[in-house]
């Protein structure tokens, strides 16, 4: 009889594997994975608050206070009012995060190409369909 595959397991491996060697990578430049792909959002996105963040990441409210506080001190980020709603305060970057963020576009892309050089447009959307029934089948985190 053969085993079949865990793929929850290989899942998870593969996800710990990606983040590992992005921390590796944002590491030479002073600033976690983590901290790396919100630069990257950032800088994709306008007038972004820290609901948005959190939902782009799946990260708890409290795990992204701690988060951005750190990146506040690090002199990454500046938080200012929002213009459209005065309770909320919009994430922005600071010049010393906008080269971070271009490493990390051009780290993103990298990743992204390897995909896109090593399987075809139909295996990436099996591959899309498959990620996404996963998510669906766990739950999506709110």
């Amino acid at each position: 009889m053969t085993m079949m595959a865990n793929y929850g397991k290989q899942l998870k491996h593969a996800t710990n594997q990606m983040n590992r060697a992005l921390d590796n990578y944002a590491r030479q430049y002073g600033v976690t994975g983590v901290q790396m792909s919100i630069l990257d959002y950032l800088g994709s996105h306008e007038h972004v608050l820290q609901h948005d963040i959190e939902t782009e990441f799946g990260i708890q409210r409290s795990t992204m206070t701690v988060t951005l506080q750190r990146m506040e001190k690090a002199g990454l980020i500046y938080r200012q009012e929002s213009a459209t709603d005065a309770r909320q305060k919009t994430v922005n970057m600071s010049a010393k995060a906008r080269e971070i963020k271009g490493l990390a576009t051009s780290y993103i892309d990298q990743q992204q190409h390897a995909m896109e050089t090593r399987f075809s447009p139909a295996e990436l959307q099996v591959f899309e369909e498959v990620l996404q029934y996963f998510t669906d089948l766990n739950g999506r985190e709110s």
